[in-house]
């Protein structure tokens, strides 16, 4: 068995980085570096995504699908009347600017009969 031969292990069967030994190298310290870097790097396996196959019932499968089609239902209705309200808002809002606006013409129009009766009273 080569070093570079290619091998058909999987994750769970290759050794974990933590327990390979390395030991020191002809009296250097590279051994306990290693381990103290070890320790503060952490390795994690990946997670592998397993689907998995849910039976239901029919007779709930149909009440899944008949719920849901009313819920659908009734988010139109309620579609349908936020829209009414907005329509109606907007009605409001238009009759208050124009009541607004004829509530200032009629005191631009006060204002203006009372210029004139207060220059016909000091003449």
């Amino acid at each position: 068995m080569g070093i570079f031969t290619s091998q058909n292990k999987s994750l769970q069967e290759l050794p974990r980085p933590s327990s390979i030994d390395i030991g020191t190298i002809r009296g250097s310290e590279i051994g306990s570096e290693i381990s103290s870097v070890r320790e503060d790097v952490s390795f994690s396996m990946p997670e592998q995504k397993v689907s998995k196959k849910v039976f239901v019932k029919m007779e709930h499968y149909k009440e899944a699908i008949d719920t849901i089609e009313k819920i659908r239902e009734k988010m139109k209705d309620t579609e349908r009347l936020i829209g009414d309200l907005q329509k109606m808002k907007n009605q409001e809002d238009d009759y208050l600017a124009k009541w607004h606006s004829d509530l200032e013409s009629i005191k631009s129009k006060l204002n203006k009969m009372d210029e004139i009766l207060y220059d016909i009273e000091n003449e």
